[in-house]
């Protein structure tokens, strides 16, 4: 299975998404917070997180990756 090419802003926004899912789990595991009392968006945070690894992964080559 070959993976869709995504544009520099939509790999930025899609870990930006996978951040806040990660910070969301672990707010729950390991404070005890509900869930469904965390706002479930993105935040500014995140996306900055994400801009800095595919800021990084573009200084180690590795993005854009090569053509499908």
């Amino acid at each position: 299975m070959m993976a869709a090419k995504l544009s520099r802003e939509e790999l930025v926004a899609r870990l930006a998404e996978i951040s806040h899912r990660t910070w969301m789990r672990q707010k729950e595991r390991d404070q005890g917070v509900p869930r469904v009392s965390l706002d479930p968006a993105v935040s500014p945070h995140d996306l900055e997180r994400s801009e800095d690894i595919v800021h990084e992964l573009e200084r180690l080559g590795l993005w854009p990756g090569p053509p499908l």
